[in-house]
């Protein structure tokens, strides 16, 4: 049953509001030099400023920045730093629209902003790199700026490194000057852009790159650790491809001039589109095998599309943050729906739309554009990128493809290097296309949550009418359009009924009874629908419908009617044209748990595509204390599979079968490498699954530093769902609380999954006060 959804904003949180902007940055000039040794930086800021209004003193945010000197147009300056703040006195009262300019001489060991990766006793091959992120508010962590979305400027980076490295900023390389002891690279970017946006990469790296030109577009370049250029390729391989087409969606060509990605160790997310230079996690550099079924083009994607939604157009505060990722988010799935197609892309929405509706259920629903938050970076969740995503997709869906593409090019040329609100959204689409959007936006951004339709179909054989009932139970009711497509004698025809009240009843003539009626086909509504049609539809639309989406849906309908007949269509759907349906059919086989069930899933237990033979296997672990599935299990394990991700599902499969035997097994496989260690992790979770107090024995010591970090973190949690079957609740406790300060920010995270699996609310003291908060 799921939880009650709990309210978003924590007790304490206030309302954020956008800064005021007494002065305007017009460009940031960094002059410093990275000290490994200290892990420190020290340098000179200097802000070029102009007054919004007359001013007496400026502003800077500043954390932990140990500053020397100050001056404001080559005069020295008196000031007074906080620690969080840096007050500067102004020589005398500037007016309004004076130009002006700070120099701020200063230095730092920065816990966020800046961070300091290399070698240790446990990881004596891991790189010597620092890198940046700047992302929510961090930037002033390791310069001092006006840190806010809002305060675009261009920018110059000057780094001095040891001689051996190279460095990544934003912009163009202006000068590279090396000698025995330092090398001094110079970059600028003349666009203006947000200090969150600003970067510096340090490491030892190789690199590619792609010329650009007049026809070929900007240059491409390419970052990575030595020996990893084939692996690199694999991932970023296609960018070109995909900036062709994002320029083309948004009619607005790439905004910079080049663009460079860069792998880093360590990395505390998957990316950041930092301008001109997206930073990406080196965790999705992958071998040909993992290629098989693992891309790191919706992270490509995605950091690419920043490049316009983000970076070019910015979000004027953090509330209205879903204008960055949101439109990210939807741009990865325009860019499968080009490269992969229409199924490919449904199959996406709906991964996407589970993850939304996993947070709207189980933890909380807020409104996409909230201002009650502890720090910004609470906002970054599933309505934020998910959901924000849906908006767009539902904008398309009621415009059309050329109304919805006309009004997001004229969203982008009319706010190109400026900031926007969702207002600015709005009326840019209503501009272009003469629709009224208010309705729209209220309902899907500004309020919390979604429609929930319960539809009954039923054909009325002596009217001649198909009967489709819908019951909007929420209060007020929102108002959305309903795609119903049906046929008869083969032949197939559509309408789109208009849901705006509590229950309304939809009537359509039908000269004899349908053979299918599908409600919203592709799963394009931004709502939970739950369909009541008689048995026979589905099994026809499984074997019929002409989109992969209905017939994944009809497959996962029929787990509640385990008759003969849905038994034979999801057996034969296992070898539908697309791995979702297959995976759908596996899925809904393993939940019948039933005899035929398990053996029609054991013999396509080699089907081909790897999704879909995982999805299998992972169905086969529905069948606790089969002896026959745990040896077709163990068979996969031992011998491997052409799948990494198959052999991890294996795994956590095997132990959700519950055979004591089998936890020295699992153990084994726990130290088996692979790609972000998914087998091992597959192990890891097996252990879990087979509830034995043993296992904990075998997972904790996964838990220490020197494990990898995808075993770390797959072990922290893992601890947490054993620790009351063991009866290691307070020890447990007490291992989190030290990995709230672990120098992993993985580990950090899966803290934060662990303390709720275990309730821990002994913790929130910890959990406040843990280094990387605001990362």
């Amino acid at each position: 049953m799921p939880n009650t959804p709990s309210r978003f904003e924590l007790a304490g949180s206030v309302q954020h509001y956008a800064v005021d902007r007494a002065a305007r940055t017009e460009h940031i000039r960094l002059e410093i030099e990275i000290d490994f040794e200290r892990k420190s930086l020290s340098g000179t800021c200097s802000t070029c400023l102009r007054a919004v209004r007359n001013l007496r003193s400026i502003t800077f945010e500043a954390r932990d920045l140990e500053v020397t000197a100050v001056s404001v147009d080559n005069q020295p300056a008196q000031f007074s730093n906080s620690g969080q703040q840096l007050l500067i006195d102004l020589p005398d009262a500037f007016e309004a629209d004076r130009l002006f300019n700070v120099r701020v001489d200063y230095s730092c060991r920065p816990l966020t902003g800046l961070y300091f990766w290399g070698p240790d006793e446990t990881h004596p091959d891991r790189p010597l790199q620092a890198w940046t992120q700047g992302q929510d508010e961090d930037a002033r962590a390791w310069f001092p700026c006006l840190d806010a979305p809002s305060q675009k400027a261009s920018t110059e980076v000057i780094a001095r490194i040891p001689p051996s490295m190279t460095a990544l900023s934003n912009g163009e390389l202006i000068s590279d000057l090396v000698s025995d002891s330092q090398r001094t690279l110079h970059f600028r970017l003349d666009a203006p852009h947000s200090p969150y946006l600003v970067t510096l990469a340090v490491g030892e790296f190789e690199g590619l790159e792609i010329p650009g030109g007049v026809d070929a577009g900007p240059a491409l370049k390419y970052f990575f650790p030595p020996g990893r250029a084939e692996d690199a390729l694999r991932c970023v391989g296609r960018t070109g491809e995909m900036l062709r087409l994002f320029e083309k969606i948004a009619g607005q060509p790439y905004p910079f001039p080049a663009y460079s990605q860069i792998f880093v160790t360590e990395f505390i997310f998957g990316g950041m589109e930092n301008s001109s230079a997206s930073t990406l996690t080196d965790t999705v550099l992958h071998d040909a095998k993992a290629h098989l079924d693992y891309s790191a083009e919706p992270l490509i994607s995605h950091e690419l599309a920043h490049q316009w939604f983000g970076d070019l157009i910015t979000c004027r505060d953090w509330p209205h943050g879903w204008l960055n990722e949101g439109f990210a988010t939807y741009f990865e799935l325009l860019w499968k729906e080009h490269s992969e197609g229409v199924d490919a892309f449904d199959q996406a929405r709906k991964e996407d739309w589970d993850a939304y509706l996993d947070e709207a259920t189980q933890r909380y629903t807020r409104p996409i554009v909230t201002r009650g938050f502890h720090q910004p970076i609470e906002l970054f969740d599933r309505h934020l990128y998910e959901k924000g995503a849906r908006v767009l997709h539902e904008l398309r869906l009621r415009l059309g493809d050329s109304l919805f593409f006309k009004g997001l090019r004229n969203y982008v040329q009319t706010y190109q290097n400026g900031v926007v609100e969702t207002i600015d959204l709005a009326r840019a689409f209503e501009n272009a296309t003469g629709h009224n959007l208010d309705r729209f936006f209220d309902e899907y951004v500004f309020s919390p949550g979604h429609p929930e339709l319960k539809i009954k179909v039923r054909f009325d054989a002596e009217e001649k009418r198909l009967r489709i009932e819908v019951e909007q139970p929420s209060s007020p009711p929102r108002h959305l359009p309903l795609p119903v497509a049906w046929v008869v004698s083969d032949v197939e025809k559509n309408d789109v009924f208009q849901v705006d009240s509590t229950r309304q009843v939809f009537l359509i003539d039908c000269p004899q009874a349908p053979s299918q009626v599908r409600i919203d086909s592709r799963n394009d509504l931004l709502a939970a629908l739950e369909v009541d049609k008689p048995l026979n539809y589905w099994i026809t639309e499984l074997r019929a419908a002409p989109v992969a989406r209905a017939r994944s849906e009809a497959a996962a309908a029929l787990r509640k009617h385990p008759s003969a007949q849905s038994v034979k269509a999801l057996q034969d759907s296992l070898s539908d044209s697309f791995w979702g349906v297959q995976a759908a059919s596996a899925k809904s086989l393993g939940t019948l748990r039933t005899l035929e069930a398990r053996d029609i899933l054991l013999a396509h237990i080699e089907v081909a595509h790897p999704k879909a033979r995982r999805a299998v296997i992972a169905a086969l672990g529905e069948f606790r204390k089969d002896s026959r599935v745990a040896e077709a299990l163990r068979t996969i394990c031992s011998r491997g599979d052409a799948s990494y991700f198959v052999e991890g599902e294996a795994a956590r499969s095997l132990g959700k079968l519950r055979f004591e035997s089998d936890l020295g097994f699992l153990q084994l496989i726990t130290q088996q490498a692979s790609f972000m260690d998914v087998v091992a992790v597959g192990a890891v979770d097996g252990l879990v699954e087979s509830q034995n107090p043993l296992a904990y024995d075998i997972v904790e010591p996964l838990t220490q530093y020197g494990q990898p970090v995808f075993v770390r973190r797959a072990a922290v949690i893992a601890i947490a769902k054993l620790a009351d079957v063991a009866q290691k609740r307070t020890q447990v406790a007490r291992l989190l609380t030290d990995f709230l300060r672990d120098p992993q920010f993985r580990v950090q995270m899966a803290v934060f999954e662990a303390i709720k699996l275990l309730d821990a609310r002994e913790l929130a003291g910890p959990l406040a006060t843990t280094p990387y908060r605001d990362g």
